[in-house]
């Protein structure tokens, strides 16, 4: 009888029952799965079905998660259309935006117009004597082949010098390339400007002929010769006229505003003008000067050397130094040298031929253009062009390289500025150095095209407000909201043809923000009773906008002003009193800020800097006495003569301020004792401040004490009972007040020293003001009521992500358990049919 073996001797074929098996060849292989090999069960799919039940609670997470998403992208995509709604009301909510006009002109052929921001409907006629064009010069004489030379050594060469008075270059040993000039002081000579354009013609006779003037310290009198000008015409004679000893004491010109302006030959601090009376002045747009215009000496800088010059005649010439050896002769043009930077290329002149030159100069980027013409058989001439119209960027070239073989440089083309005269033969002229001339009418451009002929009927320009234009930026306002109220309609309205609803579909928050559309377009109203119907803009019964774009243009053209009075924000004040009617104004209101009636409490208003001198009994000085005024670091200067009235002093000290920039102005206060001498700064608040000082005969006027700094003071007050912050005339409510958020007003009442109620100011947002209100209100990246939205959302998918997470090894454990466990029971399994074949075959041997 043969004995049983025990269990573990079946090892052998423990592989054959487990649920999972490996390869034993390579360790990188995936599992391989056996469905209950032993027990005939397929374990996978129970497994799957009971971690189907164990996953639940994760998949109803993820499901939560998925919901909110698509949530917050519908909530992203509504702040996307509120944040446009308020970028195109924006565009449209102060009275600026509503300054669109176009132009027209009566004859294309001659010009067309175009404006920009700050035009306004108005109208002119004007003739178009010449147009602008480059300077064109070419040498006087001709060589026979490109091979010829033209040039004996490296020249100057500048489009730009011209413009700023230089009328000659010459170099010596300077280095090829670009050399730069840097005007740091104007050189000039006594000047006076005309007060209006000369006519374009001018009719001097016997009667209309002098002008006394003192020049230099001495006493003239120039007779103009009789004859009808052009204003060039009479700027020529008037130099002639003032020809002593063959030297013509002064220079005139006419400026780009067609006045005449008149300087002294003589250039530098010992020059002076003064024009003192005559017969001619009306005829010149010329007045008396109360005091005499000085020269000024100049400076200027060649390559980072610095070179004085005053005291010289126009006409000559200077010498500069570049700190390397070289040299350059400038002639100085009739009115010295203006302040500014330009520059001059010394160009390589190569092997001399008219080629090389050519291409040197081309390559050198001067601002002109050189040619080799063939003007016949063997017979070639060098072309300069100036790449620029006008005379300020004349040709000025060193003629003596070239003179041997090309002679001088004879003017092909005058350099010649624009020129339209305005009014006829009774108007003025006004040249341009282009032929876009700008400056005529605020923000409007006009583009000469042809000159005309004398005697031409002249060109009507009309600027108008153009309703077509403004119809397209309203047209961005429907459209950006429509799109919001079609997304809020989208996401949370009911369709009533599926009888579903939108995801978002009874959010409160939505709802209300369809309503403020929808309500700024429905009560609104602007001046005189304008609506938005009578705008174009009207409410459609599905609950959107429709915008009529002609009734609008319509509507705007007949009445810029009415009808933007309906877009714009805007305020009136219910004055506490008729002294305070119109004294507060809207200068600012945020996006932010509410529509409502707020009362205005101002407890100090603003003042000007102001220096009251003494009074002056007989309303004129005794003696000399000079006076220095200084604010922000500039000093204007005027010398008032014994015997000067007041009114002449004020004259001649508000031109000082205007020349050195100062924002002062002095008037003459007039009192039954005599009068006074006022000096006051043009803007209020505690910014504006100024200095007086007194040299000579001191004291008569009464201005200054020991250097005493003069400040004004900024308005203070509340709004809404808010403190405000006062910045000259502005007062500002603080930007983090909910209702007021930076509300701005303008107080001009005056006088006010303690707590004055000026009355409630009633602040309206127009519709585009509402509608940026309502956008900021839902976009705002801070307090914005979809921004919170979207942030409680991102919270929520954040929180549930975490608990999802947290399910994931949970879960894995389970899964492993339950394989194991099944794997666990293949191996019993098969255990046991091992030891039933072994028993099995034991019993069969059995006797």
């Amino acid at each position: 009888m043969s004995s049983i073996s025990p269990l573990t001797s079946t090892s052998s074929t423990t592989n054959t029952s487990s649920t999972t098996s490996s390869s034993s060849t390579n360790p990188f292989a995936p599992a391989i799965k056996f469905n209950g090999v032993i027990s005939g069960l397929n374990t996978t799919a129970i497994i799957s079905a009971l971690m189907q039940a164990y996953e639940q609670p994760q998949v109803d997470i993820q499901n939560q998660i998925n919901a909110l998403k698509t949530n917050l992208n519908d909530y992203q995509q509504l702040s996307s259309d509120f944040l446009n709604l308020q970028t195109a009301a924006n565009n449209l909510n102060s009275a600026s935006d509503w300054q669109v006009t176009s132009a027209t002109t009566s004859n294309p052929a001659v010009a067309t117009a175009s404006t920009t921001s700050g035009a306004t409907p108005s109208t002119i006629s004007f003739n178009v004597d010449q147009l602008a064009q480059g300077n064109v010069v070419a040498g006087a004489n001709t060589v026979s082949s490109l091979s010829s030379t033209v040039a004996s050594s490296n020249f100057l060469l500048s489009s730009s010098a011209a413009g700023f008075g230089v009328s000659s270059l010459a170099g010596s040993s300077l280095a090829v390339g670009t050399h730069s000039f840097d005007v740091t002081q104007a050189l000039t000579g006594g000047t006076a400007t005309g007060t209006s354009a000369l006519a374009s013609s001018v009719t001097i006779g016997s009667a209309n002929d002098t002008i006394s003037a003192t020049v230099n310290g001495t006493a003239e009198t120039f007779t103009i010769a009789s004859g009808t000008y052009t204003p060039s015409q009479l700027a020529q004679a008037i130099s002639t006229a003032s020809t002593v000893s063959g030297t013509a004491l002064l220079n005139a010109k006419v400026n780009s505003r067609g006045q005449l302006e008149v300087g002294t030959s003589l250039l530098g601090s010992s020059a002076s003008l003064q024009i003192t009376g005559g017969t001619a002045l009306s005829a010149l747009g010329l007045s008396t000067q109360s005091a005499a215009s000085v020269g000024t000496a100049g400076s200027i800088t060649l390559d980072g050397t610095t070179t004085a010059i005053n005291n010289v005649q126009s006409g000559t010439t200077t010498s500069l130094t570049d700190g390397s050896g070289g040299t350059i002769t400038m002639g100085i043009g009739a009115f010295g040298l203006a302040k500014g930077s330009f520059s001059a290329t010394e160009v390589s002149a190569g092997n001399g031929s008219l080629s090389s030159v050519v291409a040197n100069i081309n390559a050198a980027n001067t601002g002109v253009t050189a040619s080799a013409v063939q003007v016949g058989t063997n017979a070639y001439i060098l072309q300069l062009a100036s790449n620029t119209t006008g005379t300020s960027g004349n040709i000025t070239v060193e003629s003596a390289p070239f003179s041997s073989a090309l002679g001088s440089f004879n003017t092909v083309t005058a350099g010649q500025n624009a020129v339209i005269s305005v009014g006829g033969s009774s108007g003025y002229e006004l040249s341009s150095q282009t032929n876009t001339v700008t400056g005529v009418l605020p923000g409007v451009s006009i583009n000469l095209v042809s000159a005309q002929a004398p005697g031409s009927s002249p060109v009507t320009l009309s600027v108008t407000p153009d309703g077509t234009k403004m119809a397209t930026q309203v047209q961005a306002l429907v459209n950006a909201a429509n799109q919001a109220l079609s997304d809020i309609n989208k996401y949370a309205g009911y369709n009533a043809a599926t009888k579903t609803g939108g995801p978002l579909m009874g959010n409160a928050n939505l709802n209300a923000l369809t309503s403020q559309i929808l309500g700024v377009i429905a009560n609104e109203v602007g001046a005189n009773g304008t609506t938005a119907a009578s705008a174009g803009i009207t409410l459609n019964k599905n609950g959107s906008i429709d915008f009529n774009a002609s009734a609008f243009a319509q509507a705007y053209d007949a009445n810029p002003s009415q009808v933007a009075s309906l877009f714009t924000q805007g305020g009136t004040l219910s004055a506490s009193s008729n002294a305070y009617s119109g004294s507060v104004t809207l200068s600012y209101a945020s996006n932010a800020t509410q529509p409502g009636s707020y009362a205005v409490v101002v407890s100090h208003s603003a003042t000007q800097a102001v220096d009251t001198g003494s009074v002056v009994a007989s309303g004129a000085i005794t003696g000399a006495e000079t006076l220095s005024f200084t604010s922000g670091g500039a000093t204007a200067t005027y010398a008032a003569s014994a015997g000067e009235s007041l009114s002449s002093i004020a004259a001649g000290v508000n031109a000082s301020f205007a020349s050195a920039g100062l924002a002062l102005a002095a008037s003459v206060k007039t009192t039954s004792s005599g009068s006074q001498l006022v000096i006051s700064s043009q803007n209020y608040g505690s910014s504006q401040s100024f200095t007086v000082a007194t040299s000579g005969t001191t004291g008569q006027l009464g201005l200054t004490a020991g250097g005493t700094t003069y400040t004004g003071t900024d308005v203070a007050g509340t709004i809404d009972g808010v403190a405000a912050t006062g910045s000259g005339q502005f007062l500002t409510a603080p930007l983090n007040n909910p209702t007021l958020a930076g509300l701005s007003l303008q107080v001009t009442a005056t006088g006010i020293t303690s707590a004055t109620n000026l009355g409630n100011f009633t602040y309206t947002t127009g519709i585009a003001g509402g509608m940026g209100t309502t956008g900021y209100g839902a976009s705002d990246p801070t307090t914005g009521s979809l921004t919170n939205t979207i942030t409680s959302i991102n919270q929520q998918i954040s929180n549930l992500q975490q608990q999802y997470n947290a399910y994931t090894p949970m879960i894995q454990s389970e899964q492993q358990m339950l394989q194991q466990e099944f794997n666990n029971m293949e191996v019993q399994l098969g255990s046991l049919k091992n030891q039933g074949s072994y028993l099995a075959g034991e019993i069969a041997q059995l006797p």
